[in-house]
């Protein structure tokens, strides 16, 4: 009998260390420790699948599906200065959930620190400079490697603009003041004289082309080529001088002009973006197809376009190739999952085909 009383004892301790679960670990949307950053690998599919791992929760919007969502600013959230329908209540839905995001702009009039403090003017809770990932802040080291190199460099922007981002430099002046350069970069269309900027622009091109057979250096920090305004206006944006010159020398027997695109559509944007989320499951926002969602789509990430008064031929075009992944015609849909089923049923047809 004792030696069945000892047995019984020892099986009941055992029993009691395996129903000890071992100590639960807490997952937080959009968050990585800093000693082990989540390495990024290159992505295939959109994001999403049909089943969660067992430690997570099943995703019930397209917002889930995402470490981080990247928004454009012009169009998306603000016209000119005022904050566009829906755009604070997301923003300030992210805020209070925790997920991370960040505004992807061509915008270069000035440093991101004045473009957060713009954004924030125009009553966007966007609560720290680092969301704000400009066109301007990640050309600024590519236009200092050619100071460095002792090149001339011409800005099409204001000089505040240039100086606020670039700094000073003996080597740096406008477009508007000089007649000859080695590097053009383009920056913004206000501020100053646009016109003589454009005709200096176009005679440095020539002479170059003339006389060494070659062309200036082109990056494109802002590229786009038109943008909307407010009364569904659009204008040309500060990327026109590009196909202006390919116009204006195309009589001279001028080759195609190699332009190095910084800002949207370019990788170099979309790098410094999945750079700061510390992931490349990135969902873009954006109202162009030729800047936001191409530029997302070449990069290997996600692509939701917003449809607008803007581009309202999206939904046409939403079959294009390297055209977005979602349409939606306004920012709630992110988060409503309206766009969920669609997900559901296009992961459904891929893994049965």
């Amino acid at each position: 009998m004792a030696l069945l009383c000892e047995w019984l004892a020892w099986a009941h301790s055992e029993t009691c260390e395996a129903s000890i679960l071992p100590e639960a670990t807490v997952v937080r949307h959009g968050y990585f420790p800093p000693s082990e950053a989540r390495a990024i690998q290159p992505r295939t599919e959109s994001a999403c699948p049909q089943t969660a791992g067992l430690e997570n929760p099943p995703p019930q919007t397209l917002a889930d599906c995402y470490d981080a969502i990247l928004f454009d600013a012009t169009g998306v959230l603000i016209s000119e200065n005022e904050a566009l329908p829906g755009a604070v209540d997301i923003l300030a839905r992210l805020n209070v959930s925790g997920q991370p995001y960040y505004i992807v702009t061509n915008i270069s009039s000035g440093s991101e620190t004045a473009i957060f403090a713009r954004l924030r003017r125009a009553g966007l809770p966007i609560p720290a400079v680092d969301r704000i990932v400009s066109a301007g802040g990640v050309a600024r080291h590519r236009v200092l490697e050619e100071l460095a190199a002792g090149r001339l460099v011409s800005y099409v922007g204001s000089a505040h603009a240039a100086h606020e981002i670039f700094g000073k430099h003996p080597n740096l002046h406008g477009a508007d003041t000089v007649l000859t350069f080695d590097t053009l970069v383009v920056l913004d269309d206000e501020g100053f004289d646009f016109k003589r900027a454009a005709d200096n622009i176009l005679s440095t091109f020539h002479r170059r082309l003339i006389h060494a057979g070659e062309m200036p250096r082109l990056i494109a920090a802002n590229a786009d080529i038109i943008y909307p305004r407010k009364n569904s206006s659009i204008v040309f944006g500060p990327g026109i001088i590009g196909p202006m010159l390919q116009a204006g020398l195309s009589s001279f027997g001028a080759p195609p002009i190699s332009v190095e695109f910084i800002g949207k559509p370019g990788r170099a944007i979309f790098e410094e973006c999945i750079a700061r989320a510390r992931t490349n499951s990135l969902l873009m926002v954006g109202d162009q197809v030729d800047t936001d969602i191409k530029g997302a789509k070449a990069a290997g990430l996600d692509a939701l376009l917003l449809i607008t008064e803007f581009n309202s031929c999206g939904e046409l075009r939403q079959d294009e190739n390297g055209d977005a992944d979602f349409v939606a015609k306004n920012l709630n849909q992110i988060f409503d999952g309206s766009l969920f089923p669609h997900l559901r049923s296009t992961k459904h047809s891929n893994t049965t085909d």
